[in-house]
C-alpha cells in the first residue's frame, strides 16, 4: 500500500519578513548569520518551513527585539501600539501608561473596589461604638 500524504499544515501568520526589512536585512545577508540559504529563509518566513527556538534567538538578537515581537509585532505598523511605545521617551511612556490604564477602566476599578469596602468599615465601626 502506497504511503499517505500528510495534508499541508496551515502555518500561524508571523513578522519575520517585516522584522527583517525594518532592519534592512537582506535574505542572503540574515541567512549566512543564521546558517541558512536565503531562499530558505524566505521561506520560513513565508510558513512554507517551520523555524526552531534557536533561529528565533538568533534573529531576535540580529534584529534587536524579542522573540515573541517576531512572532505577534509589525514593527512596519506605525499606528500599532508597540512603535507609539518605541518613539516615545521614558515621561511619555509614563503618560501612555496612564491614559490606557484610564481607558481600560483600570482606575475606576481601583475607585469602585475602595469605595465597596469603604460602606463595610464604617458598618464595622458603628458596630463596635
Amino acid at each position: 500500500m502506497p504511503p499517505i500524504a500528510k495534508p499541508k499544515r496551515e502555518r500561524r501568520p508571523n513578522f519575520l519578513r517585516q522584522w527583517r526589512k525594518h532592519r534592512g536585512f537582506t535574505l542572503e545577508t540574515v541567512g549566512a548569520e543564521v546558517g541558512m540559504t536565503g531562499p530558505n529563509l524566505g521561506r520560513v518566513e513565508k510558513g512554507e518551513v517551520p523555524y526552531s527556538q534557536d533561529l528565533l534567538e538568533l534573529l531576535a538578537d540580529m534584529y534587536g527585539c524579542e522573540i515573541a515581537d517576531l512572532l505577534v509585532r509589525d514593527p512596519s505598523d506605525p499606528e500599532g501600539m508597540w512603535s507609539i511605545w518605541e518613539r516615545a521617551q521614558p515621561a511619555q511612556r509614563n503618560q501612555i501608561a496612564a491614559v490606557a490604564k484610564a481607558l481600560i477602566g483600570e482606575e475606576a476599578n481601583k475607585a469602585s473596589q475602595q469605595s465597596t469596602s469603604a460602606p463595610k468599615r464604617v458598618k464595622a465601626a458603628r458596630r463596635s461604638a
